[in-house]
Formats: structure tokens, sequence, C-alpha cells
């Protein structure tokens, strides 16, 4: 019996640790070429239960938003105790005619070459493989926690081909800090179809007068 109260309390505690909201993250696809990107993430928020959604467009070559490329649906009083995926299926709506325009589509998600567990979420040296491709991977994020509510990041990765050839990349703003994040980690490393588009969906775990809470972005590279 006293085992099963100090297992209770240890999972209520690191329930407790974590009084936020997850968001939940949406490929939203690739153009042909690998070039751009979308993504979009939605939830609720914690305590005031309001609804939120957001959807960006990215240029995978410059690591940047595309032009008008922000869509969101702030947590409002209008979107409290709102089904938060009919409030992200009303904005996609209105996101739509760009990522049309973008020749963006979500049956070109490309493929998924790494993906956190619960239990990896929180390394930061990341070695795996493309089995498709063959190319092996090491990817290190780097981060500076400046305080407990400020923290910067920049990711390297290296690629080691086949034929024994290595391409080394490095994204991420160093010495940038975002207020209210206090951690990052990395999500997920995603391909496009062509195998010349890397995105690395990253983790961002802030905190505000409501509690802690993961929203993500998104740091792309033109292989």
């Amino acid at each position: 019996m006293r085992k099963a109260m100090i297992s209770f309390c240890f999972i209520f505690s690191s329930f407790f640790l974590f009084a936020g909201d997850i968001a939940t993250f949406v490929n939203l696809g690739f153009s042909a070429d690998g070039s751009k990107f979308a993504f979009g993430q939605y939830g609720l928020t914690d305590q005031t239960y309001r609804a939120y959604a957001e959807i960006y467009g990215v240029d995978v070559a410059e690591n940047k938003f595309l032009p008008s490329g922000r869509f969101i649906t702030s947590p409002t009083s209008e979107t409290a105790d709102k089904d938060s995926k009919n409030i992200f299926l009303s904005l996609l709506d209105r996101a739509n005619p760009s990522l049309l325009k973008w020749k963006i589509s979500d049956k070109n998600e490309g493929r998924a070459i790494y993906a956190a567990t619960d239990s990896t979420i929180n390394e930061t040296t990341l070695i795996f493989k493309d089995f498709e491709t063959n190319d092996e991977y090491k990817v290190m994020l780097y981060k500076d926690k400046k305080s407990n509510l400020e923290a910067s990041f920049y990711i390297e990765v290296e690629i080691i081909k086949p034929n024994g050839n290595k391409i080394k990349k490095t994204v991420g703003q160093k010495g940038k800090t975002r207020s209210g994040v206090r951690d990052y980690a990395i999500k997920k490393v995603i391909i496009d179809n062509t195998n010349t588009s890397l995105i690395v969906v990253i983790e961002k775990h802030q905190y505000d007068k409501l509690g802690n809470s993961i929203r993500y972005m998104v740091e792309t590279i033109k292989l």
C-alpha cells in the first residue's frame, strides 16, 4: 500500500510540475519541390480553456516565414470552451488560398526520420539513420538558459552520405532569447520527398501567469 501511494504521489507531482497546455502539432505539407513548408498548432489555454490556433508558411532555404505567411486565432473570451480543432479548421479555411498559391499540400507531408519519445525528448545529441537514403545524421542542440524565463538555442546538423561525404549545417539564432521561453527540445525531424529539405520541429517550453505550456516552431535547412 505504501509503495502504491508513493508511486501515485510521484505521478501526481510530475503532472503538477507541468500544469499547462500542450499544443497539437500539425504537418500541413511541402510544396512539390520542397522549397516551402507549412505547419500549424492548436489547443486550449490552461485554466481559462480558451481555444487557439496558428498556421505558418515557411521558406525552407531562407528559414523564414513566407510573406503574409502567418495566420493566428488568439485565445480570447470568444474562443472560450470551444473545440480547438474546429477553431483550427476554421483558420485553415482562411489559410487555404495562400497554401494553394504556394502549392503546399497536406498530401506531401514528407517523412519523419526522427521522432522523440518521452524518454528521449530531453536529449541534446541525436544520432540516427535515414533508412531510405542510408544517410547518417548527427543533430546537436545547444542551449543557453539565461534565467528561468529566458533561453536561447542553435542546432548543428552533420549528415554523412553513403559515399562518406559530409554535409554540415547550422540553424537557429545563437544568443537570441525569447521572453517566457525557459527551454527547448527537438520533437521531430522531417525530410521532404525530394530529400533536399529538412525540417527540425522544436518544442518551446513556455511559462506565463497561467502556467507552463508547450508550443512549436521549426528550423529549416535546404540540403
